[in-house]
């Protein structure tokens, strides 16, 4: 099992979804925490265009687009950085914001003095 950590744009557009669309990420979520960087397409698949080895988590319930972004850390504590729905600007724009998000978290992870 591994340890899953939340930024505060992941909690925050959590916190605006609807109740089955939050059951349906938690269960992918506990599938990541069961299975770790071995979580099988289609519920994990890495995010083309990343520079950073980004991936998303994928809910399958009732054909989800909900996509949440993530990454492993130094420790493989999986970070869970921000979600979207599934659209041409999630993976343009998307992009772009979770590696700004993933690498402000690697900066503070390294001041805090862990690997």
């Amino acid at each position: 099992m591994i340890q899953v950590i939340v930024t505060d744009e992941f909690e925050a557009w959590y916190d605006r979804l609807s109740v089955p669309e939050q059951a349906s990420l938690d269960v992918v979520v506990e599938m990541l925490i069961g299975a770790g960087v071995a979580l099988p397409y289609p519920f994990s698949s890495s995010i083309r265009g990343s520079t950073h080895g980004l991936r998303e988590l994928r809910p399958k319930r009732g054909r989800s687009p909900l996509r949440v972004f993530y990454a492993f850390d130094p420790l493989r504590e999986a970070v869970l950085l921000f979600g979207g729905n599934k659209n041409e600007e999630l993976y343009t724009r998307g992009v772009e914001k979770a590696e700004k998000i993933w690498s402000q978290y690697l900066a503070d992870f390294r001041k805090k003095g862990r690997p």
